[in-house]
């Protein structure tokens, strides 16, 4: 028997989003109205005066569950055989395929995961990562998804246990927390203190020499084996987009 299991949040307007979000919707009632204007006909033409709804969302690209593009992390430093992708440009073969999980549900929030905890975690779960798996870093900061904390507190990928990764021939990496990087403000204080701009960031710029993606704000991580499932990530088709929604599925073979 197969199950499914949701890993994308709900997208809507919450404590966790910064970025504006706005919905709004023409009624069946509206609808019929304004079409009968339009059209030159009569209300009752339509049953019980109602035509159809109508939604419309303005938000960014970078809310809910959604995957960055090559594109999104900037210029691509003139490396060889590296072409910053968008959205739409992406192999669709990177978004299907089978899944490994690493825990991190207890690791300190604000913190980098370094490569020496990946190899930790791959050790001590005796997960083997095989070219072309998909990758995802169990953190459990989905339980506070709506929550200002969500934004302000998650750990995040260094470069170097991004690197790791990709060293092993992976593609397309997911998390479950705000961003792939550590929070904002974790980040931009480290900065203001140190100077050190390799502090901002450093996971979205490996995607300026290494071609890879990342899916951010995952949930149900913790609903998932280590490994022996699929997964379906495929991302909405916005043309020259940095960056797009994904309803992304696990397959579990119960």
């Amino acid at each position: 028997m197969v199950k499914f299991i949701d890993l994308s949040v709900s997208v809507g307007d919450n404590d966790s989003e910064p970025s504006k979000f706005k919905h709004t919707r023409l009624t069946s009632s509206e609808g019929a109205k304004g079409l009968a204007q339009k059209a030159g006909i009569p209300i009752s033409s339509f049953p019980n005066n109602e035509f159809l709804t109508l939604d419309t969302y303005t938000l960014s690209t970078h809310m809910g569950t959604h995957v960055d593009a090559p594109i999104h992390f900037g210029d691509s430093e003139n490396v060889e055989n590296i072409n910053t992708k968008s959205v739409d440009q992406l192999p669709l073969e990177w978004f299907y395929g089978e899944g490994k999980v690493l825990n991190f549900s207890k690791f300190p929030r604000k913190k980098n995961i370094e490569k020496e905890d990946i190899v930790k975690v791959l050790e001590k779960e005796k997960i083997e990562i095989k070219p072309n798996d998909i990758v995802l870093v169990y953190t459990d900061m989905d339980k506070l998804y709506g929550t200002k904390e969500y934004f302000t507190d998650g750990p995040g990928m260094s470069k170097e246990a991004t690197e790791f990764l990709l060293d092993l021939g992976v593609k397309v990496i997911g998390i479950d927390s705000y961003g792939f990087d550590r929070s904002f403000p974790v980040m931009l204080n480290e900065f203001k203190i140190t100077g050190n701009r390799n502090v901002l960031w450093p996971s979205h710029f490996v995607g300026r020499t290494r071609e890879y993606v990342h899916i951010e704000k995952l949930c149900n991580l913790d609903k998932l084996p280590k490994e022996g499932f699929l997964l379906s990530l495929f991302p909405i088709k916005l043309d020259k987009a940095d960056a797009a929604w994904v309803r992304a599925i696990a397959i579990v073979e119960e």
